[in-house]
Parts: C-alpha cells; sequence; structure tokens
C-alpha cells in the first residue's frame, strides 16, 4: 500500500512525496523521513507525547499557550474542556470584576478607568483564546476557519458551527498541521501584543458607552418642548408665602426663572397661584387629617412624564400639602389618592410624591406634599375646586366594628 498525504489547500489524499497537488496544483512541502515513519499514527494537535489525560487542567494550559495559534489543531475533549474552562473564568471574572464595572456610575475616575481597562484585557484575552480554539477544532474536522463566517447568519449559522465543532476529527485535517514548526511563544512577538491591545480597546470602548448609557438612564425622564432651557438655583418668591413656610417637608424647590423640582425633575412654569386652605377631617379613629395648601402650576411648555406605554404628556401639576395626626394605630394612603378636578379631569398620585403615609402609631404625625400631573391645562384658572379620595385603615379584632376602614372624599374650592 502506497504512502500518502494529504493537500495542504484541497485537503485530498496525494502521494507522500508529491511536491504539488495533482488535483488543485498547489505547492506541497517536502516531506521528511520523520513525518513519513508518523503518517500512520498521526498526532493530535502537535504534541508528540501526551501523558496527561484531557481534562480542565491540561486543556486550559494548552489554550493559554497557542492563545494565537491559527493553525494546527485541537482535539474534541480538549476544546469542550478549555469551553467550560473560559465558561467559568468569564462568570467568575464578572461576579469579581463585571458587577463594579457596570453598577458603578460612569465617571472619568481613575480608579473606575484602570477597572474598566483590566476587565476588558482580560474579556479580550479570553475572547482571543476562544476565538482560535474554534479555529483549530475546525481544522481537526478538516474545516477551513472560513466556516465561522456562518455565524454571521442569524439562529442557523451559531447551530451550524456548533454541529462542527461537535464532529469527531478526520485524517485530512492533518494538512493544517504543515507549518507547526518551532517558533517563539505567542508572548514574545510584538503583533500578537498589539492585537490584544487594540482588542482591549474595543472592549474598553464599548463597556464605556454602555456604563454611560445606563447611567443616563438613571437621570430625570422628564423633558420638554419649550425653546426656554435656562435653570437656576436660587430660591424662588411665590406668589404666597407658602414655600417660606414649607421648606423642610417640601421636595419641590423654586427659583427666579419659575422653576420648580418635583424629585430630581427641574420643570419651567409659565404662570402658578397657591392657595391656603382650612379642610380638617377629625370624624375617624380618633385621627385627623389636614389640607392647608394647595398650589397649581402651569407648565412652560409640553413636558413628558413616564416611559413607554405610561408615556404621557402633561402641562399642569397639583400639590397638596397634608398634615396626619394618628389618634392611634392606623395605616393610611393619601399618596395613592385620587384627584378630579372641575374641568372633568381625573389623575392618580405621582410616584414623586412625599414618602410620609402607610403604617403610623398612635400618637405620631406625618405631613408631605402629593403631586397629581395634569394633562390638560390652559390656564391656572380654570382649575376652581379639587375633589381627593384616599384609604385609610386600622386592625381590630372586634368583628362588629364597621369603622375599621374608611374612604376620606374632600372637595376643595379654589379661592
Amino acid at each position: 500500500m502506497s504512502e500518502s498525504k494529504f493537500c495542504m489547500k484541497c485537503g485530498k489524499k496525494i502521494p507522500i512525496n508529491a511536491t504539488f497537488c495533482p488535483i488543485c496544483g498547489a505547492t506541497q512541502e517536502a516531506t521528511s523521513a520523520t513525518e513519513k515513519q508518523n503518517t500512520s499514527a498521526p498526532k493530535m494537535d502537535n504534541q508528540p507525547n501526551r501523558p496527561e489525560r484531557d481534562n480542565m487542567w491540561t486543556a486550559l494550559k494548552l489554550g493559554v499557550q497557542q492563545t494565537f495559534t491559527w493553525s494546527q489543531r485541537i482535539s474534541r475533549p480538549q476544546y469542550w474542556w478549555l469551553y467550560l474552562d473560559l465558561v467559568l473564568i468569564s462568570f467568575i471574572l464578572n461576579i469579581v470584576l463585571g458587577y463594579n464595572v457596570y453598577n458603578t456610575p460612569f465617571q472619568t475616575g481613575i480608579l473606575h478607568t484602570i477597572l474598566i481597562l483590566i476587565y476588558s484585557a482580560l474579556s479580550a484575552w479570553i475572547s482571543v483564546m476562544q476565538f482560535t480554539a474554534g479555529v483549530r477544532r475546525l481544522h481537526d474536522t478538516n474545516r477551513s476557519a472560513h466556516y465561522l463566517w456562518l455565524s454571521l447568519i442569524p439562529i442557523v449559522g451559531p447551530i451550524l458551527i456548533i454541529v462542527f465543532l461537535c464532529q469527531q476529527p478526520k485524517e485530512a485535517g492533518k494538512r493544517f498541521d504543515h507549518s507547526s514548526g518551532q517558533s517563539k511563544p505567542w508572548v514574545k512577538k510584538w503583533w500578537t501584543w498589539c492585537i490584544l491591545v487594540l482588542t482591549t480597546a474595543v472592549f474598553a470602548g464599548l463597556i464605556g458607552f454602555s456604563t454611560y448609557t445606563m447611567s443616563l438612564a438613571d437621570y430625570p425622564t422628564t423633558t420638554t418642548t419649550s425653546t426656554d432651557d435656562s435653570y437656576d438655583d436660587s430660591d424662588d418668591e411665590d406668589t404666597d408665602s407658602e414655600d417660606s413656610d414649607d421648606d423642610d417637608t417640601d421636595s419641590e424647590s423654586s427659583s427666579d426663572t419659575d422653576s420648580i423640582t418635583i424629585d430630581d425633575d427641574k420643570i419651567n412654569l409659565a404662570d402658578q397661584q397657591a392657595y391656603t386652605t382650612s379642610f380638617s377631617d377629625s370624624s375617624w379613629a380618633g385621627s385627623t387629617f389636614k389640607i392647608d395648601k394647595i398650589a397649581v402650576y402651569k407648565t412652560d411648555g409640553t413636558y413628558t412624564n413616564g416611559e413607554g406605554s405610561d408615556k404621557q404628556e402633561f402641562n399642569g401639576i397639583v400639590k397638596v400639602h397634608m398634615n396626619i395626626h394618628a389618634g392611634r394605630d392606623i395605616s393610611a394612603y393619601p399618596t395613592q389618592a385620587k384627584l378630579s378636578t372641575n374641568d372633568g379631569q381625573q389623575v392618580d398620585a405621582d410616584f414623586d410624591s412625599d414618602d410620609f403615609d402607610g403604617e403610623m402609631n398612635s400618637g405620631t404625625n406625618a405631613d408631605g406634599n402629593l403631586y397629581f400631573i395634569l394633562p390638560k391645562l390652559s390656564s391656572i384658572k380654570d382649575l376652581t375646586s379639587v375633589r381627593l379620595k384616599w384609604d385609610a385603615s386600622y386592625d381590630t379584632d372586634d368583628y362588629d366594628d364597621d369603622n375599621d376602614f374608611k374612604t376620606f372624599d374632600a372637595t376643595i374650592n379654589l379661592d
């Protein structure tokens, strides 16, 4: 039986002494006597002796040594052990560094930059190692690395690549071992470090951009179509003495440019009016609910509130200041109140209202502001009255006590 080898280009079986392929015409490397002796016993991954069994450790050592090895082959067990290694390393890397990288607000601090660079460099190295291992595994199945282009095909492409990587080795794959001569390690080659640096820069850029966009997502979502974008942080002289009495409990701050701040959202105002009210209800559970101030704001331009399907435009705001005195242990929920206006609008309290309700112990006091976003408000003079409804309750073991739950209903004229 005549000895043979495989063409380095087309992979067809040709005579071992052939200097060119009789099928594709490609020039072949000279075959040494040693290679002739080893033809009947092909070696895998160019490892003359493999005393160690394939496992996670030996696969990882081989993967590190061949990080930038594009030729040669890797056996199926070695590839999948290496794949498991890299998955576990990536998991640990994301827990140790990734969490801090992505959950630290975007900033230019030197420590955060160093953290991103370290995380990016390790991720780049793992990616290159995984990519070149996939190339060598395809070689072992007698396939060119060009088959990786199939991964660009949605759904089908990646599935085909996985099927190829799982196939048994083919003898014709030995043709990819032709460039397996001795060479210095990749850590001593300048071009390998250039690739790592460039890949690290790409990873760092993507991570920096993603953390930046994530930090933007935490900013206020309220926007305006008004052409007046100027803001001022100085105190506002309101038309009423309301703000001077309310600075300690109000999450709102005003400015000389007629703007207010609800939570972290600054809103320009076209007009505003504050009202002093005298609503007080002490008819339930020995507790007292008072509404002493109501302010109506007309925004300067159209603003948006919420996100997605809950996103809505608005140009009016009603602020209600409430005081609560608990005569016994109660639970009150004015921040879940509904407000209806004389012009036919009904809205729920905004989630940026002050957090002052819930469970209250007997004898305690609480106060805060409720904000109601009005989709339509042509003029503050259009509102002449508002109606406010909220619930309160207390726990009791008396089954005959029908007073343990109450819905408050307050109609207040604005004049």
